[in-house]
Formats: structure tokens, sequence, C-alpha cells
């Protein structure tokens, strides 16, 4: 097999297209077309480039303009700039302070989003963490989920640890061990499920104070389910659990448990029943 070290390089200034291929290092500073696909050590764009095939990379650097037809597989992927990958993509370290949109799934060792992501399909990842905004149109399948700016996800969330200390919004069910909730904005999940779960109101500040963003602090779901529930700011149909503590703001049609349950005088419930 051919040593990727033995490989010529390719390096862009001007305008150039030509066929994709295998090379050591990749740099485009100017304009670049590559028909086919690319199979690389090393990719930096700082200039623009369109791949019309799939990309293999060990590290891929976009400071630049890139966009790959096909799929993407590399080590490394630090996104400055703007990035299009029309299928899917898989990576050991993905990093975006800039733009990206992959359309298919994204599988990742760790995902860090500072800038602004879509993924037009599931998620898979150890680690995720967005201090930007991230929309995932599929599922989310997470150990440990950090959430520092905005993330809309429209299928089921499954995690270890949910840290949530800026907004989101869950179109299916959000579930973990440890579900944390910190209200800055109008967040949202259809179902709620873990061990622990605490959502409370988090007084504004920096940005999110500034601007007024995201609305009222407040939760909305159907059902939160779980074994010690703690609630603020919060509306939903069913709470189920076995101590469960209702907190101010909350407004709760009909609450389940087994254990002990706690109701704030500024808080709503419609009915309640121990099991």
């Amino acid at each position: 097999m051919e040593e990727r070290h033995l490989r010529n390089d390719l390096n862009v200034t001007g305008s150039r297209k030509t066929t994709g291929g295998s090379y050591h290092r990749v740099n485009i500073d100017g304009m670049a077309k590559l028909d086919g696909d690319l199979d690389c050590s090393s990719l930096s764009v700082n200039g623009t480039l369109k791949i019309y095939g799939s990309l293999v990379s060990e590290s891929t650097t976009i400071n630049g303009m890139a966009k790959v037809e096909g799929e993407l597989r590399t080590q490394s992927l630090d996104v400055n700039g703007t990035l299009g990958v029309h299928g899917a993509a898989r990576a050991e370290s993905t990093m975006v302070n800039g733009m990206c949109t992959i359309n298919g799934p994204l599988v990742s060792n760790r995902v860090r989003v500072d800038g602004m992501t879509t993924i037009n399909g599931d998620l898979s990842t150890p680690e995720f963490t967005v201090n930007g905004k991230c929309n995932v149109r599929g599922r989310v399948d997470s150990e440990r989920i950090d959430i520092g700016g905005m993330a809309t996800i429209d299928g089921d969330v499954q995690g270890e640890v949910i840290n949530v200390q800026g907004n989101i919004k869950v179109g299916g069910l959000l579930n973990a061990d440890s579900v944390e909730i910190r209200l800055y904005t109008s967040s949202s999940a259809r179902e709620v499920g873990g061990e622990r779960i605490d959502i409370r109101r988090k007084e504004r500040s920096g940005l999110w104070k500034a601007l007024g963003l995201g609305g009222a602090p407040s939760f909305r779901a159907q059902l939160i389910e779980g074994d010690e529930i703690v609630l603020e700011d919060t509306e939903a149909d069913t709470v189920r659990g076995s101590r469960v503590h209702i907190g101010r703001g909350c407004n709760i049609r009909f609450v389940e448990y087994s254990g002990e349950l706690s109701v704030d005088p500024e808080a709503k419930v419609g009915n309640s029943e121990r099991i």
C-alpha cells in the first residue's frame, strides 16, 4: 500500500481545475475544483475548494470555503470558515468555529460547535458540546452533552449526562441518567426521562440578558418521568416519579408519585396521586 508521506503535494494559489487523486499535503490558497475523490494526509483550505467526489484525509482544516459532493472521512475536522458536505461524515474530532452543513449522519468521537452547524441526519458522539448554534435533523446518541448555546434536535436524545445552560428544543424523548437544565430561555422536549431530573430557572446574564434571546425562561413537555424530579417554570401534562418537587412557576396537569411530593405555593397542580 502506498504511504501517504511518499505522495506528491498539491498546492493551488491561483485558479485551477484538475482531477482528484492521492496526495500528501493539499493546500488551497486560491480557487480549485477537483473532479473525483480526494485522498490525502492533510487538507488546508484558505481559499475556495469544490470536490466532485468524496474526501478522505487525516486532518482537514477549512479557513475559507469548501464543498464536498460525496462523503467525508477524516481524523481531525476543524472548520473556521464554511464547509458543506453532501453525504455522511466521520471524524475522530470535529470542531466548528465557522459554519458547517452535513447532509447526512455524523459519527465522531468528539463534537464541539462554537459556530453554526446543521446535521441533516443522526449524530453519534461520546462528547457533544454546543456553545454556538446546532441543528440536528435526526437523533443524538451521546454519553455527555453540554449545551451552553442553542441546540435543536428533531429526534430523540440519548445520553448519560445532559447539562443545559442555554437553549434546547427536542422533538422526541430527552433521556439520560442525569438531566440538568438551567432555563435562560424557552426550552422544550416532547418527553423527558432519567434517574435525576433537575429543571430550574437561571437568572439571565451576558448575551442572553443583553439581547433577550429565546423568550422567557420556561420549559414545556408532555411527560416528565424519573426517580428524583425537581422542576421550576415548567409546564407539563404528566409528571411521574418517586420524589417530586414542583417549584415556582410550574403548571402541571397531573402528578403521579410513589415517595414524596412537595408543591410550591407559586405552582399549579391540577391533580396528584400517590401509587
